[in-house]
């Protein structure tokens, strides 16, 4: 086939914002159509570089069949969204059943999120199991609130007494960790928005109030574990929250247009952060609620500067036999 034709398909690969064998499928189909295409027209008598050059003019711009070949393509069976939004429905579950507070559970699910992740990482990374993957990232996402602990309660002890509270090695081991763990899931990261940023922002989508949640127990440490009623009704409202998540994790899934896709994340994120400002009474304060409302969307759009697709990174070679 002629390079303005491979030029063409390699466009529209970037575009696509597929997993690869599906793009790479979606590619050798259309080359077809267009090799087909341009034989047909040949044999009316055609010049072979007209009847190419025809052929695509038919086809149109190729970020617009992209876009329109994403819609079709990109929406979830209603198996897929089950799995997808499985992981938000465990939790709700988890924190409507007060099992919340047991570290069994919590590393179970960590776990299995971990297991889920890996599977799809080699698999191709289908779309469903990105939520999952959302979770597993959380755990050195909120570990990092610990390791920044450290560090500042040592800067203060430095300040106020002149002297570092607990040994150096501890302080030298959270900055190693912090490095180390932000690598990762900046890597991460970058690798699922490389193919969409979209996607990752999805991953991403609870961590905004999870981070909420970890500095809910510094203002409220009576709701851990022997807190009664306020461990109760804290329960309640992070199974209303992650509920939330299951259904806007579902309808983004149901949505073929990336646009809807991502304004429904916008509004998510930040959505349930004030929800559990409004449910979690006595914790951070309003100034609190819109610093991390602030903070969701600053997470949520952060992929979309670290998508950089690059050239045929997103399919294989048009003439391959990839099907």
């Amino acid at each position: 086939m002629a390079s303005p034709s491979n030029g063409y398909l390699s466009n529209l690969g970037r575009e696509l914002h597929l997993a690869a064998p599906q793009s790479a499928e979606i590619l050798s189909e259309l080359e077809g159509h267009i090799e087909d295409r341009v034989h047909e027209l040949e044999a009316k008598g055609v010049a072979p570089a007209d009847a190419l050059s025809r052929t695509l003019r038919e086809l149109g711009a190729s970020r617009s069949i992209a876009r329109q070949l994403y819609e079709v393509h990109s929406r979830g069976t209603w198996y897929h969204t089950a799995l997808a939004a499985l992981p938000h429905l465990l939790l709700s579950g988890v924190f409507a059943l007060s099992l919340w507070a047991s570290p069994g559970w919590v590393i179970a699910l960590l776990l299995l999120a971990l297991g889920v992740s890996f599977f799809g990482w080699k698999r191709g990374r289908p779309n469903w199991t990105y939520p999952w993957l959302g979770y597993w990232l959380v755990a050195p996402i909120m570990s990092w609130g610990l390791a920044m602990s450290a560090v500042g309660y040592g800067a203060w002890g430095v300040v106020t007494q002149g002297a570092l509270p607990l040994g150096l090695p501890i302080y030298i081991a959270s900055f190693v960790y912090f490095a180390l763990s932000l690598w990762i899931v900046v890597r991460v990261v970058s690798k699922v928005a490389r193919r969409d940023w979209v996607m990752a922002s999805l991953t991403l989508l609870p961590v905004p109030f999870l981070a909420y949640w970890f500095f809910f127990f510094y203002d409220r440490p009576d709701v851990l574990p022997g807190g009664g009623q306020a461990a109760q009704e804290f329960g309640s409202s992070g199974a209303v929250v992650f509920l939330v998540l299951a259904i806007a994790t579902a309808i983004f899934f149901r949505v073929g247009r990336r646009v809807l896709r991502a304004a429904l994340l916008v509004i998510t994120a930040p959505s349930v952060v004030v929800l559990a400002w409004l449910s979690f009474q006595g914790g951070p304060g309003f100034i609190a609620a819109f610093a991390f409302s602030v903070l969701a969307l600053i997470v949520l759009l952060m992929p979309a500067f670290l998508h950089k697709p690059r050239r045929g990174e997103e399919m294989s070679a048009p003439s391959s036999n990839t099907g």
